[in-house]
């Protein structure tokens, strides 16, 4: 029988890593702490390093009975509180803000409306609330001194149904799908934006009027730039103006916007328009 010895050899490795850290952990009152008793203690806020929560542990009175015959005696213990901390890098999520959707779902749903409006015969509900929020016109009407009847039918005389619709979508959502989107027919933009622009100034929507007013301004050409100039005019778009304006006075322009649908209303609605237009054409400014 034959044996052999194997000699194998094997071996391992401890590494000690070192972290440092503080934490400020005050006692305040410290003489009325004592006599709490042996082994009682007054626990810090946790705190980390590391990767681990620790604690520390004050005992006024000592932490044993075998190390406390001195009354002067007290005891501080770092204690680990738990398990490693997890340190990736990712952030806490935050869901989007959904609050314009879930205030369309109530919109369209129809629970707790209280106020109705009747535009050319169609009947649409809403809330008085959202519609006072955004609306300082509406505000006064539901809310101030000579507010009007709760259960009153309101009717909005001078705007299409589809535009009110449209108004009362931002007023919801805070956009208008209709007036965002892309269009094939140009005209319909224009004309969608310059109906909004009345209803905006009409109720304060300071924001949608603003929307319209740049989707008149992209979209402004030879045809539609006399319409757009006498909104403009009439609802205190300076900016607006003041661009349409430096695009009538264009030499290649000024032609064509003369025969356009839109100049001879202009001329009717806005007189000293024509004036302005000449002056700053002839002078350059």
């Amino acid at each position: 029988m034959l044996s052999s010895i194997v000699d194998t050899e094997t071996a391992s490795t401890s590494i000690t890593e070192m972290c440092s850290g503080s934490h400020l952990f005050k006692v305040i009152g410290y003489s009325l702490n004592k006599g709490i008793g042996i082994g009682q203690c007054i626990t810090s806020d946790t705190f980390t390093v590391g990767g681990y929560d620790w604690t520390i542990g004050y005992y006024p009175d000592g932490r044993s009975v075998f190390s406390s015959s001195d009354n002067e005696y007290l005891s501080f213990v770092v204690s680990h509180r738990s398990e490693a901390a997890q340190t990736t890098n990712r952030k806490p999520a935050v869901q989007p803000s959904n609050l314009p959707q879930q205030l369309i779902c109530l919109l369209e749903q129809g629970y707790g409306k209280d106020v109705s409006f009747n535009v050319s015969g169609l009947t649409f509900d809403a809330h008085r609330c959202v519609l006072a929020a955004r609306s300082p016109v509406f505000m006064a009407q539901f809310f101030g001194p000579v507010k009007g009847n709760v259960n009153e039918i309101i009717e909005i005389k001078d705007m299409e149904p589809s535009i009110f619709k449209s108004m009362l979508h931002f007023i919801y959502f805070d956009s208008v799908p209709e007036l965002e989107e892309e269009k094939d027919n140009k005209d319909e933009s224009i004309a969608l934006a310059q109906h909004l622009l009345v209803a905006a100034d009409r109720y304060g929507l300071e924001r949608l009027k603003q929307l319209c007013e740049l989707k008149m301004y992209e979209f402004t050409d030879a045809n539609n730039v006399a319409t757009t100039l006498t909104l403009a005019v009439q609802h205190n778009c300076s900016v607006l103006k003041a661009a349409c304006i430096e695009f009538i006075k264009q030499p290649d322009v000024f032609a064509d916007v003369l025969q356009s649908e839109g100049f001879e209303h202009m001329i009717k609605s806005c007189p000293m328009i024509l004036e302005e237009l000449r002056k700053k054409k002839n002078d350059g400014s």
